[in-house]
């Protein structure tokens, strides 16, 4: 058993913690998400990375739970999403009808479904994640949701009260709770339920949509294996009573006054019968300010960020923001190179090379322990920024000379084989991000020859202080030291740092900044830079 203290070291093992005192034979923790776009972290917070790490937690304080993951592919297409570059004229036909029944929009898979939850299923695991895979299509199908159906049709008065109630909303007097799937143009987004006798159940195709018309076709089913279905305000209550559900996390949209939540709180209790879960909001992620959209095609997916960094990091940021906390992250700032640094102090303190207070100590231990896709094994701690210079200033050196520069600056310490193959990884990472995502002036092209207008353009005092650093570069063997060193030498000389360190960037990239020049000396070579800097003195 855990700690009985631990639940105040993150959010994760709080709720654990909350969810423990409800008198239960097995935590059942729910995820859900609708495949109508690009799953990306956003999406993964919500619906992936918060309910995973609230079964890690239940699961590390010995305590009996189950994780699920659903897919709501029952769910009706109603846009091509604008990032997939389609003709939407292609995929007209097939608006109003399930997901799960819409082909891939590349045709590399069989349904546009499986186009985007394939992504997810092969790189799930990466992050440590194996909950239960469902399908609402397929569960509908199965029957599990007959039950759930005929209750909502046998409880159309007190549904529609509650509704009307709660969302202030108006529903016609003989409204059925329930979608069918009409048996002729195969829609459910352009069908009403007509009469209910019980048993069988009216319907017609007359629901015109801005994506769909209806067929007009009027028929009668028996609701059962698939044809109907229940709207989303009933779907998620009654899922939480088949799968007896008691965790679910969503996005902050699901909790505003008068939403799902609301309602589904009460028909969880007063239709179904069930007691409703623990359910947490998520806030959202951000990308320079605006919400991540799976369907516009600006987002970062999941793979995609096993591209540029390790999984690691992504879980040890949502772990390490309350999930009422707004993230705001993108990869053309150094945002990431933050993260890494604040995933690399919490390493540091798990393995007991850095103390800050008990209770810091103890957050970022357990954060540390949640971030781990296995058992905790120590990365040579590399800083991502200067990942980002070696990747391109040592581009195509073998793994022997770049462990040796490494070991020279004194980022690593008697590197074994293992330390070296992660070493590199993290290079191929920074490459990636360089390649893809840095700003201009994080891409390097360090200079042979300084231009000769800007040389001519130094005093005598700049000379000087450039004459001093190119003279005492050996004796700093840390980045930190050599960093602090050229401010106090710039003003020792009677230049502006500032001034200083442009002269500087000047000369070795040709730009008025560039990355922390500190680092970037030792990662350019001192030979190199001394070279460079007595060209320009002489």
């Amino acid at each position: 058993m855990m700690d009985a203290q631990i639940e105040f070291y993150t959010w994760a093992d709080r709720i654990a913690g909350e969810m423990q005192k409800r008198k239960v034979k097995k935590q059942v923790v729910h995820g859900m998400w609708t495949p109508s776009g690009y799953f990306h972290i956003g999406n993964a917070r919500t619906e992936l990375l918060i309910p995973g790490l609230v079964f890690q937690a239940l699961e590390d304080a010995g305590t009996h739970a189950k994780f699920n993951f659903f897919v709501d592919d029952a769910d009706d297409l109603d846009a091509v999403p604008a990032g997939l570059n389609l003709n939407a004229e292609d995929f007209k036909e097939h608006l109003g009808k399930p997901i799960y029944e819409a082909p891939s929009p590349d045709y590399s898979h069989e349904t546009w479904a499986d186009y985007f939850t394939a992504e997810i299923k092969d790189v799930m695991h990466e992050y440590g994640l194996k909950p239960k895979w469902h399908s609402s299509y397929e569960n509908y199908h199965k029957g599990l949701y007959d039950d759930s159906i005929t209750t909502a049709l046998n409880s159309a008065r007190k549904i529609r009260d509650i509704w009307v109630k709660i969302t202030r909303s108006d529903k016609p007097e003989n409204w059925l709770p329930v979608i069918v799937k009409c048996e002729n143009c195969g829609r459910s987004g352009t069908t009403n339920a007509t009469g209910w006798d019980g048993k069988h159940l009216s319907y017609s195709c007359t629901q015109d949509r801005e994506y769909a018309k209806g067929c007009r076709h009027e028929g009668q089913v028996m609701p059962k294996k698939g044809n109907v279905k229940l709207p989303w305000r009933l779907h998620w209550p009654a899922t939480w009573n088949i799968f007896k559900t008691t965790f679910e996390s969503a996005g902050k949209d699901h909790f505003a006054a008068s939403g799902s939540v609301d309602t589904g709180k009460v028909f969880s209790e007063e239709i179904f019968k069930y007691a409703p879960p623990l359910l947490v909001g998520g806030e959202f992620v951000q990308i320079k300010g605006k919400k991540i959209s799976g369907s516009k095609g600006n987002a970062i997916s999941l793979k995609q960020w096993l591209e540029f960094a390790e999984p690691e990091l992504l879980r040890f940021m949502m772990i390490s923001y309350q999930p009422q906390t707004v993230i705001e992250f993108d990869l053309e700032s150094n945002k990431l190179f933050l993260l890494a640094d604040r995933y690399d102090e919490a390493e540091s303190v798990y393995f007991r090379e850095k103390s800050l207070n008990e209770k810091r100590d103890n957050q970022l231990k357990r954060e540390y322990t949640l971030s781990q896709t296995g058992k905790p094994a120590k990365m040579p701690q590399i800083s991502y920024s200067i990942a980002s210079m070696i990747s391109q200033v040592y581009a195509g050196r073998s793994t022997e000379e770049i462990i040796n520069l490494l070991e020279s600056m004194g980022a690593i310490k008697n590197p074994g084989k293992k330390d070296a193959e992660k070493i590199i990884h993290r290079l191929k990472l920074a490459k990636t991000w360089v390649e893809k995502y840095a700003p201009e002036e994080m891409r390097i092209n360090v200079r042979e020859t300084a231009s000769k207008e800007f040389v001519s353009s130094l005093n005598e005092n700049e000379k000087k202080a450039l004459d001093q650093l190119a003279g005492e570069l050996d004796a700093y063997k840390k980045e930190g030291e050599l960093q602090s060193r050229i401010y106090e030498i710039a003003r020792e000389n009677n230049v502006e740092p500032k001034r200083l360190f442009t002269i500087c960037y000047q000369l070795l990239i040709g730009r008025d900044s560039g990355p922390r020049l500190g680092p970037f000396i030792m990662t350019i070579g001192k030979e190199k830079v001394k070279g460079l800097f007595g060209r320009a003195i002489d």
